[in-house]
């Protein structure tokens, strides 16, 4: 009974043994898994890091969109206001083809100061909105990288405790190896079985080793494949990141260069109607005053006869007036018949013209006239200021 008893005891320690062998890969295993996870965990941290910076430098490169369109929006303005004074200098004295020229211009640089504005501001909300995910990213890889730790924490405590189990089990089994040997010692019979249960463990240590291998080898093959799977995923993933930043890249170089394609079309033609509208009012204005030049040639060219009543108007130099009437009084078939006024009311200067004489052109020509005026009670007449 006592022998049986031994074999029990030896039997149970085996077991115990293969349990804490168990109990140990099954820990190094976990071991390993969680520093595999914490490695992940800092990739992954390492790379929502790499995210911060680009979007950072996405950032940084939306402010500098947002002052290359404000400068670009400036060049549009100083375009449109040399095109305005270049309609000014092609027209000279035309106000209004000045004006619209300036308003056309402030407005187009207006509008692609605020497209531009715009741009730039949806630009720089993308990269806000990239800068929060790679942030909540990072939130989330560092979240990961703390549950790693622990889980290693863990599975280095459970380590240890199989290890003492270990250390438990080494004891019991010295022990029950002596009391074998006592066994076998005892008898021979003893010693056969104690051959036999060795040969047993033996089998079943090897038996538990290859399954231990199997398992491991099996484990490590799926995690490979695994590992294989989210490499390529990510790699997919990344792949289709650049090539969306690419196309982005692209759309936002096209957009800008037909916006400025077309802002300079713009400039172009409207500098061009700006010339041609100031060209034709030049035209207009030149028929204009060619019909008025040749209405004043007409009005001058009539001829008074008899009496015609002169006002010099004020103010009245009494000296310029003099020298007046001495030129009136040189004018051929004209008499001088009255001269009369004063400071306020300027000068009342009556002529009796004997014959008909083209008196309004004759008043122009003379040296001391400035202007000379057709009224319905005579002719008014504005010396020039004294020199």
């Amino acid at each position: 009974m006592n022998e049986e008893a031994k074999q029990v005891s030896v039997a149970k320690t085996k077991t115990e043994a293969e349990e804490a062998k168990m109990r140990v890969e099954k820990a190094a295993e976990e071991a390993k898994k969680a520093r595999e996870a914490e490695a992940k965990a800092k990739k992954e941290a390492e790379e929502a890091k790499a995210r911060v910076e680009k979007a950072a430098k996405e950032i940084k490169k939306a402010s500098e969109d947002e002052t290359r369109a404000r400068k670009e929006a400036e060049e549009a303005r100083v375009r449109g206001k040399g095109a305005a004074e270049e309609a000014k200098r092609a027209a000279e004295g035309k106000a209004k083809a000045k004006k619209g020229v300036e308003q056309a211009a402030k407005e187009r640089a207006k509008r692609e100061a605020e497209e531009a504005k715009a741009r730039a501001k949806k630009e720089t909300e993308k990269t806000k909105a990239r800068v929060k995910r790679a942030a909540e990213e990072t939130k989330k890889a560092r979240e990961a990288e703390a549950k790693a730790r622990k889980e290693a924490e863990e599975a280095k405590a459970r380590v240890e405790k199989a290890a003492e189990e270990i250390k438990k089990a080494s004891e019991d089994e010295t022990r029950a190896r002596k009391e074998a040997e006592e066994a076998r010692v005892r008898g021979k019979g003893a010693a056969e079985e104690a051959k036999k249960a060795a040969e047993a463990e033996a089998k079943a240590r090897k038996e538990a080793e290859e399954a231990a291998k199997e398992r491991t080898k099996q484990e490590a093959e799926e995690a490979k494949a695994r590992a294989k799977k989210e490499t390529e995923e990510t790699k997919e993933k990344e792949r289709k990141a650049a090539e969306d930043a690419k196309k982005a890249a692209e759309a936002e170089a096209k957009a800008r260069k037909e916006a400025e394609q077309a802002a300079k079309e713009r400039t172009n033609q409207e500098a061009e109607e700006a010339k041609a509208r100031a060209k034709k009012e030049t035209e207009d204005a030149k028929e204009k005053e060619k019909k008025a030049a040749e209405e004043v040639k007409a009005v001058t060219a009539e001829v008074y006869s008899g009496v015609v009543k002169l006002t010099v108007s004020s103010p009245v130099d009494y000296e310029r007036v003099r020298k007046f009437e001495e030129f009136l009084t040189r004018v051929k078939d004209l008499r001088l018949v009255l001269v009369s006024g004063s400071a306020d009311e300027g000068t009342k200067i009556v002529v009796f013209a004997e014959k008909p004489v083209p008196l309004l052109s004759m008043l122009t020509e003379m040296p001391p006239v400035e202007r000379v005026v057709k009224k319905e009670s005579g002719i008014e007449i504005t010396l020039k200021a004294k020199q």
